[in-house]
């Protein structure tokens, strides 16, 4: 079985820092979301490197020290989780622990600066040894910028490799955690959603008119239907590419789900945090995937060789009217 050095790092920005603090350094009374958390053995969690004040006032102390600019959408600390495989790091003694977060508090004061560290705390009250390091995202030359220090996912897969390499000469025998960073957010180009729109804005036309073109009807009746369903043909036959685009996003997004799982185990309260992170950001993606779903079953009653017959025939009208346009 490999045993993984986990190291993740979130942006955050100020308004998030108060949650953040609460929660690293234990301030809630009680902590019903978190099961795992123990807070009779909270006594025993330790630090690294302690907070001279609340975070917040410490992120807008260091940005005032370095005189670098904060803007109102700054990302003004980087919450950093880092960890090993659960059996792994539960099997080692005390000082083994300690030892491997102190290696890793190491990585971050050569990466980004002591100074900019403003608490590391390992929380020993769950059932697997894990830490939390924060620093603020200062710039060698004193500018306020997480782009710069962390990068995009490139720059982050890098970072990971930098931290493997630090953990395993300490520690030979780990591997390193996932290679690639999930991403929180799918990217869904817009006319997905503008092509979902137009067709559930026209929903129970649409709905009449598939029913008006059934072999009962024909005549007038069944010539407007098909007229009605000329107009937004193309985008129906689209929309089956399009509901299959968002099931794998969304196939892609359970599985950094099940990874999360898989790589937090024991840690029940961390990964909710992060599905619940998840599923937020990526709401829009879940409604669309919803209505596109509506919407082709009512279009899969259509005979698919009338749909694409309606359908190349709008298209080569919508040509015919951008000619006209353009003389």
């Amino acid at each position: 079985m490999a045993n993984y050095a986990i190291m993740r790092i979130e942006k955050r920005k100020l308004g998030a820092v108060g949650r953040i603090e609460r929660h690293h350094e234990r301030k809630k009374t009680e902590y019903k979301s978190n099961p795992d958390i123990d807070m009779e053995r909270t006594r025993f969690n330790y630090y690294l490197s302690e907070p001279a004040g609340s975070y917040r006032s410490m992120i807008l102390e260091r940005i005032r020290e370095a005189g670098a600019k904060l803007r109102k959408d700054s990302v003004v600390l980087q919450d950093c989780f880092i960890g090993a495989t659960p059996e792994w790091i539960r099997s080692k003694p005390p000082e083994t622990q300690r030892d491997y977060f102190e290696t890793a508090f190491r990585f971050f004061e050569e990466t980004f600066g002591k100074e900019n560290i403003i608490s590391a705390v390992v929380h020993m009250d769950e059932a697997t040894p894990h830490m939390h390091l924060c620093f603020v995202p200062i710039t060698k030359d004193n500018r306020l910028s997480s782009k710069e220090l962390i990068g995009g996912p490139q720059g982050l897969s890098k970072l990971q490799d930098q931290f493997y390499e630090h953990m395993s000469a300490r520690f030979p025998k780990l591997d390193r955690g996932t290679p690639k960073r999930v991403s929180q957010r799918q990217h869904v180009p817009p006319y997905m959603y503008k092509n979902a729109a137009t067709l559930y804005e026209h929903y129970s036309e649409i709905v009449k008119a598939i029913d008006d073109i059934s072999v009962i009807n024909s005549g007038k009746k069944k010539e407007e239907a098909i007229a009605l369903i000329g107009r937004y043909a193309p985008e129906m036959v689209n929309l089956k590419d399009q509901l299959k685009a968002t099931d794998n996003k969304i196939a892609f997004l359970e599985r950094a789900v099940d990874q999360s799982r898989d790589e937090y185990r024991n840690l029940s309260g961390y990964v909710k945090e992060k599905e619940d992170e998840l599923y937020k950001a990526n709401r829009s993606l879940f409604e669309l995937n919803q209505k596109q779903k509506q919407l082709e079953a009512v279009i899969s009653r259509i005979p698919p060789d009338m749909l694409q017959g309606i359908a190349a025939a709008e298209k080569k009208a919508r040509k015919e009217r951008s000619k006209g346009w353009e003389r």
